[in-house]
C-alpha cells in the first residue's frame, strides 16, 4: 500500500485558509459593533469548522486544535449561552494570528516551540464561561513555570512578530476596540460587504496567476502586431498618394510628347504604348486605393477585436480593491490601540476593480499612509476635544475609477501637515538650501515628506524619526506602478493623499521624443505640458537655467546631458520642452523633436538589466524600432543633481576613504561590541572611556563623521558631552547618537534638549538599527 502524502496538499490548504482567515478577521471587527448579527455568527462558525477539518486532513493538528476552540466559542454564542463581548476580540485575534503563523510556516521547522497549550486553555475557558477575565487566568495557570521560580509565572508564548508590511494587518493587540469600519450601501441599497460575500459564494474556476500572465503577455504581442499593422496602413496610404502623384507626372509628360495619330508607324506604335502605360497607371492607382481601403478596414476591425481582447484579458486579472481593503479595519483597530487614539474608519468604493499585480503592490503604500494618519495626523482624544472636534478621528479610504486610472484617496480630519515645520526640518537636515526654502511653495514643501529618510522628528529613536515609510509610498506608487501622488492639507483640519494608479502595468500612453538619432518614450502621465522655447526664453537664476511659466521659475535641463547624448544643432530654432511634474517638483526637459504620442506596450529588461539608470523598460514601435521608456523619477533626481540643486549633497557622497566614528563608552563589553560592529561595516573607529576623554580628543583635532556615546559615564555624562559638542561652533555639525539604557520619556526629552541627533535604547539595540541610523545621519 502506498502511504498517502499529506504534505503535497499543504499548499492547497494555505491558499484556501487565507480566505477563511480574512473573513474571520473581518467578522471579529463587525461583531464588536453588532454582537447580535446571527448571519455573521453562522458564517464565522462555518469558517472555523472548515479550517478545523481542512487542517486536520493535511496533518496540521495544532491549527485544527486552535480552530476547534474558536468553533466551540461560536457555537455557544450562536446558541445564546452567552453574548459576544468586545473583550473577547483579543482572544480571537490572538488565535487567528497563531493560525496565520502556523499556516505560513506549515511544513517548516520552527526556530522555537510555541506555547499553544496556554492559548487553547484560555480559549477553552472562554468557551466554557464566556468570561474574558476568567479565560486569561486559565491561560496563566496552564502556562509552564520557568526554570527560575523566582521569576514568576511565564507569559504565554506568541508567534514571532511578522514582517513590517504584515504587522499592521494582523498584529495581535489587547484592549477595547477603538477603530470601527463603516461602509455605504451599494446601488441596490444593501451593504457592499454583504454583496461581496455573496459574490464569493458563486462558482468559480481557479486559474494559476502564471497562466494569466502568459495569456496577457501573448495579448501584448498581439497589441504590438496591431500597432505595426496600423503603421503598414499608413504606409499604404502614403504609397497611394505617391501613385497619384506619379500619374499626374505622367499626364504632364504625355502632354509634352506631342504624340499624334499620324500614319507614321513609329508614331502610331508609340501612341499605343503611351495609352497602354496610362491605362496601367490608372489601374495601378485604383488597385492601390482599393487595397489601401480594404487593408484599413481590416486593420480597423482587427483593432476593435484586439482592443476587446486586451480589455477582457486584463479583466481576467482584475480584482475588487476590497481584496486588500477588507484587511484594513483590523489593522486600523490595532494601530488605534498602539498609538492610544480613537479612530472611526470608513471604506468607500471597495468594489472598484484593479489589476491583481497592481493591487498587490499598493498594499504597503496604503499601510504606510494610514499608519502615518493614525500616528501623526489624528490627535489624541483629549486634544481633539479641546479643539472642539469629536474624540474619535475619522480616516476615510476611498477608491474610484477615472478613465484608465484608479484614484485612491486616504483622508483624515486630524492636525494637517505644517509646511513651515517641513521646510525647517528639510533645511536642518540638508535636503534643501536656504534659498530653496525661501522660494518653495507650501505645496512643494509638503512633498518633501516623500524624500528618502526625511522626518520632521527632532530626534531619531527606535520607533520614530527614521524617515522610513513615506519614501516607500513614493517608490511603489511612482517608481514601480508609474502612478502619481497629490497631497491636500490644511492645518487643524486634516490631510488627504490622492494616488492615481494605472489600471494595468502592461500598456500606457507615452510621448515619443528624439535626441539626435535616438528615440525615447516618456509616460504622458508624468508630463504636465509641452512647449517650444528659444534661447531668449531661457533665464539664469542662481546659476541654473530656468523658464518662466505661470509666474514660477521651472528648472530646465537638456535631456541629452542627463542621458549622456549629443543634441542635434537646430540653428537657433525653438526647441521642444516637456514639463514634467513629480513629488511637488516641476522640471523641463529640452529635446530635439517630438515624434508623437501613442499607446505603447511595456517590456521589462529582465533581472540582469533591472538597474539601468533612467530606464523603466522598453517598447516596440510600429516600424519595429526598440525604444527605451524613461524612468521619470530617476530622470528628475539626476537632472536636479546635474543642475546643482544637490551639489553639497553630492560632495558629501563623493568623499573618498572610510568613515570615522568616535565611540564614548565606559563599559568595556559595550565599547568593544560597538567597535566590532562599525569596523565590520568598514569604519575607522576611535574610542574614549568617558565623555571628558571624548571631548578632549575632539578639541585636539579629531574629526569623526559621527559620535556614538553612552549617557551614564564618569567625569562627563553623554548628555554633557552632547551639549558641549552642539554648542561648539567647530563641532556642532558632527551627528551625535546616544545609545543608553535610559528609556523614560523625560530622559529622551533631555537628549532632544541637548541636541542629540538620535536616541537608541539598549533594550531594543541591534546592529542594523545602529548602522542604519549612523549612515542616515552621515548622508
Amino acid at each position: 500500500m502506498v502511504e498517502f502524502d499529506r504534505k503535497a496538499f499543504i499548499g492547497k490548504f494555505q491558499e484556501e485558509a487565507s480566505e477563511y482567515l480574512q473573513r474571520l478577521n473581518e467578522g471579529v471587527i463587525t461583531l464588536e459593533g453588532d454582537p447580535g448579527n446571527r448571519e455573521l455568527i453562522e458564517q464565522m462558525l462555518r469558517d472555523a469548522h472548515t479550517l478545523k477539518g481542512s487542517s486536520r486532513m493535511v496533518g496540521l493538528i495544532e491549527i485544527s486544535d486552535v480552530a476547534h476552540r474558536l468553533e466551540d466559542i461560536m457555537v455557544k454564542v450562536r446558541d445564546g449561552e452567552f453574548v459576544y463581548a468586545p473583550d473577547m476580540s483579543d482572544f480571537f485575534f490572538e488565535a487567528l494570528d497563531m493560525i496565520v503563523y502556523l499556516t505560513d510556516n506549515a511544513g517548516v521547522e520552527l526556530p522555537e516551540p510555541l506555547d499553544i497549550a496556554s492559548l487553547t486553555a484560555r480559549l477553552a475557558a472562554l468557551a466554557e464561561h464566556g468570561d474574558a477575565k476568567a479565560a486569561a487566568a486559565a491561560g496563566a495557570a496552564e502556562a509552564p513555570a520557568p526554570a527560575d521560580a523566582a521569576a514568576g509565572p511565564a507569559a504565554p508564548q506568541t508567534p514571532p512578530a511578522p514582517e513590517p508590511a504584515k504587522t499592521e494587518q494582523a498584529a495581535a493587540v489587547a484592549g477595547d476596540a477603538q477603530a470601527q469600519v463603516a461602509e455605504p450601501p451599494s446601488a441596490s441599497g444593501r451593504p457592499q460587504k454583504e454583496e461581496r460575500l455573496e459574490a464569493r459564494e458563486q462558482t468559480t474556476i481557479r486559474v494559476q496567476a502564471a497562466q494569466l500572465d502568459t495569456l496577457l503577455n501573448l495579448t501584448s504581442e498581439v497589441v504590438i502586431s496591431q500597432i505595426k499593422s496600423e503603421q503598414r496602413a499608413q504606409d499604404l496610404r502614403a504609397l497611394q498618394a505617391e501613385v497619384g502623384e506619379l500619374r499626374q507626372l505622367w499626364t504632364r509628360v504625355r502632354a509634352g510628347l506631342g504624340v499624334s495619330s499620324a500614319a507614321d508607324d513609329t508614331a502610331e506604335g508609340l501612341f499605343e504604348d503611351v495609352d497602354a502605360l496610362e491605362g496601367a497607371l490608372t489601374e495601378l492607382r485604383k488597385r492601390v486605393a482599393f487595397l489601401g481601403k480594404e487593408f484599413a478596414d481590416d486593420v480597423s476591425r482587427a483593432s476593435t477585436v484586439v482592443a476587446d481582447l486586451q480589455e477582457h484579458g486584463m479583466r481576467l486579472r482584475m480584482l475588487p480593491v476590497s481584496t486588500i481593503f477588507d484587511r484594513f479595519p483590523r489593522a486600523m483597530r490595532d494601530l488605534a490601540k498602539q498609538y492610544n487614539k480613537e479612530v472611526d474608519f470608513v471604506i468607500e468604493g471597495a468594489d472598484t476593480e484593479l489589476d491583481k499585480k497592481v493591487l498587490e503592490e499598493i498594499n504597503d503604500p496604503l499601510i504606510h499612509i494610514m499608519r502615518n494618519a493614525v500616528d501623526h495626523g489624528i490627535e489624541s482624544p483629549d486634544i481633539r476635544e479641546k479643539a472642539g472636534k469629536p474624540r474619535a478621528g475619522t480616516i476615510r479610504l476611498a477608491a474610484r475609477q477615472e478613465g484608465d486610472h484608479i484614484v485612491v484617496e486616504i483622508s483624515d480630519d486630524g492636525a494637517g501637515i505644517d509646511p513651515e515645520a517641513v521646510r525647517q526640518a528639510a533645511l536642518r537636515k540638508g535636503y534643501i538650501t536656504e534659498s530653496e526654502a525661501r522660494n518653495m511653495s507650501d505645496r512643494e514643501a509638503r512633498y518633501l515628506i516623500f524624500e528618502s529618510g526625511f522626518s520632521t522628528a527632532q530626534i531619531i529613536t527606535e520607533i520614530s524619526g527614521r524617515g522610513v515609510g513615506m519614501d516607500v509610498v513614493r517608490r511603489f506608487v511612482v517608481d514601480k506602478l508609474k502612478g502619481s501622488m497629490d497631497i491636500e492639507s490644511e492645518l487643524g483640519q486634516g490631510t488627504m493623499f490622492r494616488l492615481r494608479i494605472p489600471l494595468t502595468l502592461a500598456i500606457i500612453r507615452a510621448l515619443i521624443l528624439r535626441i539626435g538619432e535616438h528615440m525615447f518614450a516618456m509616460p504622458t502621465g508624468s508630463i504636465e505640458e509641452t512647449l517650444r522655447v528659444s534661447a531668449d526664453d531661457i533665464l539664469k537664476v542662481e546659476g541654473r537655467e530656468v523658464v518662466r511659466r505661470q509666474r514660477r521659475n521651472i528648472p530646465i535641463v537638456r535631456l541629452g546631458d542627463v542621458l549622456g547624448l549629443t543634441h542635434a544643432d537646430l540653428d537657433g530654432a525653438k526647441r521642444p520642452v516637456a514639463i514634467v511634474g513629480f513629488s511637488g517638483h516641476r522640471m523641463g526637459f529640452l529635446v530635439d523633436s517630438f515624434v508623437g504620442e501613442q499607446q505603447i506596450v511595456i517590456k521589462t529588461l529582465g533581472t540582469h538589466l533591472s538597474k539601468v539608470e533612467n530606464v523603466a523598460g522598453v517598447t516596440i514601435l510600429g516600424a519595429g524600432e526598440v525604444v527605451v521608456i524613461l524612468n521619470v523619477p530617476e530622470l528628475m533626481s539626476n537632472a536636479r543633481s546635474l543642475s546643482g540643486a544637490h551639489a553639497t549633497q553630492q560632495a558629501k557622497e563623493q568623499r573618498q576613504g572610510p568613515r570615522k566614528i568616535l565611540i564614548c563608552e565606559d563599559s568595556f563589553t559595550t565599547r568593544e561590541l560597538e567597535r566590532s560592529i562599525f569596523e565590520a561595516a568598514g569604519y575607522d573607529v576611535e574610542v574614549a572611556m568617558d565623555g571628558a576623554m571624548g571631548l578632549k580628543r575632539l578639541r585636539e583635532g579629531l574629526a569623526p563623521d559621527a559620535v556614538v556615546t553612552d549617557v551614564q559615564m564618569p567625569n562627563m555624562t553623554g548628555f554633557e558631552l552632547t551639549k558641549a559638542i552642539k554648542t561648539d561652533a567647530r563641532l556642532k555639525e558632527i551627528p551625535v547618537v546616544i545609545v543608553t539604557s535610559l528609556e523614560r520619556d523625560e530622559e529622551k526629552a533631555i537628549g532632544i534638549e541637548v541636541g542629540a541627533d538620535a536616541y537608541i535604547t539598549k533594550s531594543v539595540f541591534n546592529q542594523d538599527t545602529l548602522l542604519e541610523t549612523v549612515e542616515r545621519l552621515i548622508r
